[in-house]
């Protein structure tokens, strides 16, 4: 009988039935997390090709008889262990001889004796593969397989029909199968997502991959980026034509820019690629594409009493002059009572047409004064005070509250925000954030928004009352409220545990990569639902390589997937390397 299109045998040679079930429960953090497997066990005959295959991920479908007829329970594997039955007797009380002996006849035997199988760990998806009329379907089920069923691998078709949604966006190629993981891109922008991932393992990459092709989807989606180590400028360089980029640093012109940016060490050892990236940048300044932003401002709080007070100075101490200047201070006193500005209002708060006037009429005033004049100096020195004062206002304009206006209204649909110190991100990311929560509340929906939060433990921690209070508190409240009018957060952090667990939850779709320490996969495990033995797997894999979950966007829901995703540093090669 030839083997139904949803099951892939190796040609009949992957022979497996289910042994049994077991539960392993692990807790971290003093018991304030605790993930769960529950392992089903099957053995395979073992034949080298099929052991080869199942290093692979792997989805497995399990018989099960029901009182409505047979269905099959999808399986993912998630561990692989060459079993042989000498030796199960071989231990350290053996002696050598005769346990070398034994290891000989083992090695010889692989592949050739009935005495060998393949011990098989495997955790259920929670789903059935069912039948309605010739089309394959999955539903969620709670039933638990029987000991000694059948187990089959479903084909490449069969898991396409199990994650993939059509005409969806593809993140990556799934691994073990040449099949592209296509998912639904608005749930996965709207119901929030996470990039987990030690030092390296390139969550910036993916993450400015994922943006790119979201932006590329949606024609009207705009990102922000909260950037504390500098990556994004350079990841997404050729987007910048339609980007801003705001600094929170102060450079020393272009140069001290491009020093500050992280450039990917795969991506600098190509010569000439540096000195490239430092003239995209300097094209991108002259454009006004790189600015100063201020989240601490720094002014003197000018007000019309301090200028009375230096002309009336000048007046009360006789100096050369000083009828000329007595003149023009009753003058000015008459202009600001006529236009009802009090004495004690900023200059920076007073209308320009009124602080042009204060302007004209103290160079009026130079003019009236001779070269060495002691008042001469006193007027430089107050027009230099209400200058700078000017300059100052120009620079609320670059304030985190503008910017975030500036971010919804602006053509702009990339904004970077460069936030290298600690404590001003915080700062910065607290009052950005609940000024854009707010103007999209009061705005509604119009464009979807995506704020990218790097290096997330700096701005939401576990913490609710350390330094970063106010930006954890924006950050939680983005991630409960913004899908409601369109906004959304992508967090990156490789440091799970720290995160704040009330934010953690809010993500629906995340992309896990190698995390050494347990407790950070046993916090995933616990906030997710998700079986720790899959969990364990993701310390094999290499750089580029990622565990993807999500609850809203894949076909089925909340089934873990391993997958490849494409290389970022390669656009950026191309790119710059035809400049």
């Amino acid at each position: 009988m030839s083997q139904p299109w949803y099951f892939d045998d190796m040609d009949g040679k992957f022979l497996a039935r289910l042994k049994g079930v077991r539960s392993e429960t692990k807790s971290a953090m003093g018991g304030e997390f605790e993930g769960t497997s529950i392992v089903a066990t099957l053995e395979a005959k073992f034949d080298m090709e099929v052991f080869d295959r199942l290093h692979d991920p792997t989805f497995i479908a399990i018989e099960r008889e029901t009182s409505k007829g047979p269905i099959n329970l999808v399986y993912e594997v998630t561990s692989v262990q060459p079993m042989h039955f000498q030796m199960l007797g071989v231990s350290s009380s053996i002696p050598q001889q005769i346990r070398e002996e034994f290891l000989e006849r083992v090695s010889q035997s692989w592949n050739q004796s009935q005495e060998t199988w393949i011990d098989l760990g495997a955790f259920h998806t929670g789903y059935k593969m069912v039948f309605d009329g010739n089309e394959l379907k999955f539903e969620r089920t709670k039933l638990t397989p029987l000991q000694g069923s059948v187990a089959h691998l479903l084909s490449k078709r069969a898991v396409e029909s199990l994650i993939c949604v059509e005409n969806g966006m593809e993140v990556g190629e799934v691994k073990g199968f040449d099949v592209g993981l296509q998912v639904d891109e608005s749930a996965l922008v709207r119901y929030h997502i996470g990039v987990f991932g030690f030092t390296g393992t390139g969550k910036s990459n993916l993450t400015s991959l994922l943006v790119r092709k979201l932006m590329e989807r949606d024609s009207r989606l705009k990102v922000c980026f909260l950037d504390v180590s500098g990556e994004y400028s350079v990841n997404l360089i050729d987007k910048l034509d339609e980007g801003i980029v705001y600094s929170a640093e102060e450079f020393d012109g272009i140069d001290g820019f491009t020093q500050s940016q992280v450039v990917p060490d795969t991506l600098a050892s190509n010569l000439g690629i540096e000195e490239r990236i430092r003239r995209r940048f300097e094209e991108l300044s002259r454009d006004n594409k790189i600015r100063r932003m201020v989240v601490e401002q720094q002014t003197n709080q000018i007000n019309l009493d301090k200028v009375y007070d230096v002309l009336l100075g000048i007046v009360d101490e006789g100096k050369t002059g000083s009828l000329a200047v007595e003149n023009s201070l009753r003058k000015i006193q008459r202009y600001f009572t006529k236009a009802r500005v009090p004495s004690n209002k900023t200059l920076k708060d007073i209308e320009k047409e009124n602080i042009n006037y204060l302007v004209s009429e103290l160079d009026s005033l130079r003019g009236k004064l001779h070269e060495k004049s002691g008042a001469l100096k006193d007027i430089d020195a107050l027009i230099e005070m209400i200058e700078s004062s000017e300059e100052e206002n120009d620079i609320i304009a670059e304030i985190p509250e503008t910017l975030a206006q500036n971010f919804l209204t602006g053509q702009e649909r990339i904004m970077i925000l460069y936030l290298p110190e600690p404590r001003v991100a915080q700062a910065a990311a607290a009052r950005f954030l609940q000024r854009l929560l707010y103007l999209k509340k009061v705005q509604g929906k119009r464009d979807k928004v995506l704020v990218v939060i790097d290096e997330a433990q700096e701005f939401a921690s576990n913490d609710p009352r350390g330094a970063q209070s106010e930006s954890n508190r924006a950050v939680e409240a983005l991630l409960r409220q913004g899908r409601k009018y369109g906004a959304s957060a992508l967090i990156s952090t490789q440091r799970v545990a720290y995160l704040n667990t009330n934010a953690l939850q809010q993500l629906h779709s995340y992309f896990v990569s190698t995390l050494p320490r347990s407790y950070d996969r046993v916090v995933i495990a616990d906030s997710f639902s998700l079986d720790l033995g899959v969990l364990q797997k993701t310390t094999e894999l290499q750089t580029g390589e990622w565990l993807f979950v999500s609850y809203k966007a894949t076909k089925q829901k909340n089934v873990p997937v391993f997958l490849s995703a494409q290389n970022n540093e390669e656009i950026l090669k191309d790119y710059l390397l035809r400049r």
